[in-house]
């Protein structure tokens, strides 16, 4: 029997997922021909970070596939077998749970989302507090509760099945450990945007750095020497890798 949530609803919808981005690349379409300009359009802002988040994604499959520059700095000298790249196919779920989700608190949410500036330094010093503060540890326990018995084999234990690590492996989970590390990737975003110091800059830079780093640990390739760690011990606290 399949654990509650552990599927993902559109599971059997093949590439006919992608049309759940309809709606939002309708409202694109509808604000720019009936009010000929983009401003303040969200859902515009999603789409783009939608392609990039995913683009960030194939890039780092790219490069660590380029065995011509990686072969001697591979961790796990194996392939990846066929079983694992099917498994791995639907790594991108979690970018459209996240657009829907994100869509929806723009709609349903308080205005603060509404003429959030281009740069505003604050908000980066604001954000990187709420991550640090507070989102750091709640994806911690979060991550560590994963790790029980229960939720480990219902659910986690699919993103440690892979046999050799992959940039895609650090995105593949199930729909219920993403939908519980959704709020916690999106608290210091609208913190920062409810304490008036969010910004666009730094809420597509928040997104992106959170993806590289985690392509970055799950990439399979010393980008990061080791022995940069055994100088300095502290830094495997602020950066992981694969080592």
């Amino acid at each position: 029997m399949v654990a509650p949530l552990s599927a993902w609803p559109w599971e059997n919808f093949g590439i006919y997922k992608y049309l759940l981005y309809g709606p939002l690349l309708a409202k694109v379409l509808y604000t720019r021909i009936l009010e000929g300009s983009f401003k303040d359009d969200w859902c515009l802002h999603i789409l783009i970070i939608c392609v990039a988040r995913s683009s960030l994604h194939q890039l780092w499959s790219t490069y660590v596939n380029m065995l011509f520059l990686t072969r001697n700095r591979r961790i796990n000298q194996h392939g990846y077998d066929f079983k694992q790249i099917d498994k791995e196919w639907d790594w991108d779920n979690f970018i459209l749970l996240q657009a829907l989700i994100a869509s929806m608190a723009c709609y349903i949410g308080p205005p603060f989302i509404e003429n959030v500036p281009l740069w505003n330094a604050k908000g980066f010093i604001t954000i990187l507090s709420l991550h640090v503060g507070i989102s750091e540890p709640l994806y911690y326990w979060v991550h560590r509760c994963f790790h029980k018995s229960y939720l480990f084999n219902q659910y986690h234990s699919i993103h440690h099945s892979s046999p050799v690590l992959h940039p895609f492996t650090g995105a593949t989970a199930t729909f219920l450990e993403h939908l519980a590390l959704t709020p916690v990737i999106g608290l210091p975003i609208i913190g920062s945007c409810m304490m008036g110091n969010g910004s666009r800059i730094t809420i597509y830079g928040y997104l992106l750095v959170f993806d590289f780093l985690r392509c970055l640990g799950h990439c399979n390739v010393e980008v990061v020497p080791h022995q940069l760690f055994e100088t300095l011990p502290s830094l495997r606290y602020l950066l992981y890798t694969p080592t």
